[in-house]
């Protein structure tokens, strides 16, 4: 007897290739059967009538590894039909944790009420074991934390022991589980680093069949040298390189997009695997401390709002603001204060939702006074949504074939402490915005590219082996959505919202999402 029949389903099954009716069935958490019609008995049968079946959306870009601690449910990703998440990336992993990189990483875990109890990577990934998590999980190792754990978060280069430390923490946790490096370049500590120290890092993933993934150096005005960055790390450590969400920051670098695809094509032509991932929308997403100068930065989150409570240090920012407004611009993306909204600050709830000229204008002060003093009340946490991308742009990214969706968000949900502040609607509403807006209203997409792009062109990236595809053998993580009502909900002044459209979500043979409601299963796989 079958465990699970889908009857009546219009498949599209992730490779690409037209949608098809046909039925589906499940067994011992593999698909078993693709026909047309199947007359076996089920324990539980499923009516698919009017739905699209499609393999369960697999987000190559996130940041759900503490999330998932405090509730496994993966509640705004689950519900957005994502079945399998990557995290650890942006150079931020949950382990290893040693020296500076433990405080770090502690700090953030102290306002979602959790302890850190793991230094490795075998350590946090029981936690996650136990009791489990409703989607599979796939770690990156992240050279920011690696880097932190050796180096500490100062502008410093490693000595040749501290560079063979920094690849042994690599190799131990790829040892443990991790799929690959991960390096957020744009940010302190791993800004610091020269090019060849990624490399030699990479290389030892590649080593254990690792992909290397990187939030690149720049975005904006000089994103073209960091893509070739990646590109070049990629090629001497003979790896996949996935480029995090990709992008064009700052209205004065929008014109980039044909040369950019020019550079990841002309890689691509030449051996160099590499591809990249895309949220679909035109604002970003991080702290508000990203814009200051790198040196500013230094020493890790706390130590930038010790930094700030100096009148020297002050003085000596908003010199440099006046002097280098251009570079502040670009290293922001934002045309001005308007462009920079605050979505999290816990000691000052009432700014969450307003943009920094408005906080400056209601409390009388300088938005850069304004901005030091959010930082400084925060203790380096606060963090901000920045309007700085092009729709066109978007677009375009969105239909190049080396291209596909991830939503560099959380799983959240809207109770209990993941519903504090205003996220970035991403982590709510990433999938279903692709397939409602981008494919059913401004066909940007065929559903049939939108679903590859979720599903099988990710999984083949990650080596993700049966995932990915509806056919015979291949895990049964599937997704149920109606392609005319599947949409987001999830707005920048109201983020906590389930999207609507998506009735049945099934990770490994058990259902997850039953007719738009979480069963509370959890059946996730580490991967």
């Amino acid at each position: 007897m079958l465990d699970i029949l889908i009857q009546n389903g219009v498949v599209t099954d992730g490779t690409g290739k037209q949608a098809f009716r046909a039925d589906v069935a499940i067994t011992a958490g593999r698909i078993a059967v693709v026909a047309r019609d199947i007359q076996q008995e089920a324990k539980r049968t499923i009516e698919a009538q009017g739905l699209h079946v499609a393999p369960g959306f697999i987000d190559p870009h996130t940041h759900s590894d503490l999330t998932l601690l405090v509730d496994p449910r993966a509640e705004s990703k689950i519900r957005q039909g994502v079945t399998t998440e990557v995290i650890g990336n942006c150079g931020f992993s949950p382990a290893p944790l040693l020296g500076a990189a433990m405080e770090e990483v502690r700090d953030e875990t102290k306002r979602l009420g959790l302890n850190v109890t793991w230094t490795s990577m075998t350590e946090y990934l029981e936690h996650l074991r136990q009791p489990g998590t409703a989607v599979n999980v796939v770690p990156l190792v992240g050279h920011n934390i690696v880097r932190g754990a050796v180096l500490g978060f100062d502008d410093v280069q490693p000595t040749p022991e501290q560079q063979a430390d920094m690849e042994r923490l690599v190799a131990d946790a790829l040892e443990q589980g991790a799929r690959g490096l991960s390096s957020g370049l744009f940010y302190p500590p791993g800004f610091y680093a020269w090019t060849e120290e990624v490399i030699e890092l990479a290389r030892v993933a590649a080593r254990y069949g690792g992909i290397y993934a990187s939030h690149i150096r720049n975005e904006t005005n000089r994103l073209l040298e960091a893509v070739a960055e990646a590109i070049e790390i990629g090629k001497r450590a003979e790896t996949q390189v996935e480029i995090s969400h990709v992008k064009l920051e700052g209205y004065r670098n929008w014109e980039g997009v044909d040369r950019l695809l020019a550079m990841l094509e002309d890689a691509d032509s030449q051996g160099v695997r590499v591809g990249c991932d895309q949220y679909p929308y035109t604002a970003g997403a991080s702290w508000l401390a990203y814009i200051l100068p790198y040196w500013a930065q230094a020493g890790g989150t706390k130590a930038v709002a010790e930094r700030l409570r100096d009148p020297e240090v002050r003085a000596r920012l908003t010199k440099d603001w006046e002097e280098n407004r251009a570079e502040w611009e670009d290293r922001g993306g934002m045309r001005d204060w308007t462009d920079l909204l605050i979505t999290d600050c816990a000691p000052r709830p009432k700014v969450q939702g307003k943009n920094i000229a408005d906080i400056a204008a209601d409390e009388g002060k300088d938005p850069l006074e304004a901005v030091f003093d959010l930082i400084v009340v925060s203790e380096g946490q606060v963090e901000c949504v920045c309007f700085g991308q092009l729709e066109e742009n978007v677009r375009a990214l969105m239909r190049h074939p080396l291209v596909v969706v991830g939503s560099d968000g959380d799983a959240l949900a809207p109770h209990g402490v993941l519903a504090q502040g205003k996220p970035h609607p991403r982590s709510y509403g990433t999938f279903p915005r692709v397939l409602g807006r981008y494919v059913r209203e401004e066909r940007v997409l065929s559903l049939e590219e939108a679903v590859k792009k979720m599903t099988s062109v990710t999984a083949e990236r990650f080596g993700l082996t049966d995932r990915g595809v509806i056919r015979e053998g291949a895990w049964a993580d599937l997704v149920l959505f109606d392609a005319q009502t599947v949409a987001d909900k999830a707005t920048y002044t109201d983020p906590h919202q389930y999207p609507v459209g998506i009735s049945e979500v099934i990770v490994n043979g058990v259902v997850v999402v039953d007719q738009g409601q979480h069963t509370g299963a959890l059946p996730g796989q580490l991967l």
